[in-house]
């Protein structure tokens, strides 16, 4: 079966809440089944509506400090604003599962291996195959995200506001009262373009979900092809073992990443050398690329320098042109990097066309595959591991 054949397989809404996703990780395991290949799966525990119920806890959060503010009660205002940011950062940047906890379901890592005698290293690649529909795509929520710590400080101040003016009575004139609801107004609105950004897609029609061909399809089918090209002994592992994962739960905040690293990296024991090549948004138009760093919102980590130097070489023999540079991403690569692990993510620009953003939308559909760049996604690949064998 063609690269071409199984993405069009693959390339169907497949979010985490639904049987779909099952059913797209049963068409992984059969593929790799039908060529021979042994394969294990990691079951986690997957909470799918995890930004969902983050973003209408935030949501119900700001309905009550508004209703404080209106009712000039500071002590709840100030505990309803600093609640806000404390759960956010504990869901989003800490993975601590508060509210996402109330759903709960089983999500599953497939992973296939290669092991060669007297390995000096283990490489690891992969790619996540769950998809992801919102109601903003990744550049419309970047610009409401930005405004986050603004209004979170906006919060406070008028918290501050209303400690004074219990102490101070020049403080509560009447248009300064009126103010004060004004902001508190304008800030609950913007907790409920949070709460869309977030959870918003459960208000949209079938019609309205992403395939999600680019947004991972691509990068599974990747990964698949190199496991057959492995298999049939197209690629000379030399003295590297090859482990190909492909995780669940991306899409709701790493999820199945997490699982894999803390199940393996979790403890402190002796490890041989390991790192990762994550794969993200390949096989659309424009250059290859690799991200500088990965992180969700406060903080991020860099990419391993050694693995881009390794890629940018392959690249540069397979295609002619190196590696260029995105700044930032938010994947599976990032609780490596947390980790220890070297890890980089790499995919492809998105330009000409619409570069980062129409993700998580209809326009993540197969017009936007450039069957080009799969192949020589997969190519580069192959010459990343084999190059290995000089050194």
């Amino acid at each position: 079966m063609e690269p071409r054949d199984i993405l069009t397989r693959l390339a169907v809404p497949r979010p985490n809440h639904s049987p779909a996703v099952d059913r797209t990780a049963a068409y992984i395991k059969e593929l790799l089944s039908s060529w021979g290949l042994v394969h294990t799966q990691q079951v986690f525990p997957l909470h799918p509506h995890k930004m969902f119920l983050t973003g209408l806890a935030v949501l119900l959060l700001a309905a009550g400090f508004f209703v404080a503010v209106l009712a000039t009660r500071p002590a709840l205002s100030l505990a309803a604003a600093l609640s806000i940011p404390i759960l956010l950062i504990l869901e989003v940047e800490l993975f601590v599962p508060l509210v996402s906890r109330l759903v709960t379901r089983t999500g599953e890592n497939i992973i296939a291996s290669f092991t060669v005698p007297e390995a000096a290293r283990e490489l690891l690649f992969s790619a996540h195959y769950d998809s992801k529909t919102d109601f903003f795509d990744h550049v419309q929520r970047a610009r409401i995200y930005r405004f986050i710590p603004a209004v979170l400080g906006l919060g406070l101040f008028i918290c501050l506001w209303l400690f004074l003016a219990a102490q101070y009575q020049g403080l509560a004139a009447e248009w300064l009262v009126a103010l004060a609801r004004i902001l508190a107004a304008a800030t609950l609105v913007f907790w409920g373009l949070i709460f869309l950004a977030f959870g918003g897609y459960v208000f949209l029609p079938a019609a309205r979900q992403s395939p999600g061909a680019v947004d991972n399809a691509t990068a599974v089918v990747s990964l698949l092809a190199l496991a057959r090209d492995i298999k049939e002994n197209k690629v000379r592992l030399g003295r590297s073992n090859v482990t190909l994962i492909f995780f669940g739960g991306e899409e709701v905040g790493p999820q199945g990443a997490r699982c894999y690293v803390r199940q393996r990296f979790g403890r402190d024991e002796p490890r041989g050398p390991v790192s990762l090549v994550n794969l993200e948004l390949a096989a659309q138009n424009g250059a290859m690329i690799h991200w500088r760093r990965s992180g969700v919102f406060i903080k991020y980590r860099p990419a391993d320098p050694g693995l881009i130097q390794r890629l940018n070489q392959a690249c540069l023999e397979i295609t002619g042109a190196g590696l260029e540079t995105e700044d930032k991403i938010t994947d599976d690569s990032l609780h490596f990097l947390a980790a220890g692990v070297p890890a980089v993510t790499i995919g492809h620009a998105g330009r000409p066309g619409l570069g980062p953003a129409g993700f998580h939308s209809v326009r993540d559909n197969l017009d936007r595959v450039n069957l080009d760049n799969l192949r020589a996604m997969i190519a580069v690949l192959e010459r990343y591991i084999e190059d290995y064998n000089r050194s």
